[in-house]
């Protein structure tokens, strides 16, 4: 595996853990920090997210 591949595979782990955190915060009703969702935002852009799944990650799509 070349480097290139394990940095891409780092930032696709980074991004599921910091999603993972960033839902387990708004489950429970608490505040996600903007610094948290830079992070996230962050490695999903070097780990090729679709636009579509980052904008649904920054913005709360839960509207009543």
């Amino acid at each position: 595996m070349e480097i290139n591949d394990k940095l891409f595979l780092k930032y696709k782990y980074d991004y599921l853990e910091l999603t993972l955190k960033i839902s387990k915060l708004r489950y429970h009703g608490e505040e996600v920090h903007i610094d948290l969702l830079l992070q996230a935002l962050q490695a999903g852009c070097l780990s090729d997210i679709p636009d579509d799944e980052l904008n649904n990650l920054l913005f709360d799509m839960d509207i009543q």
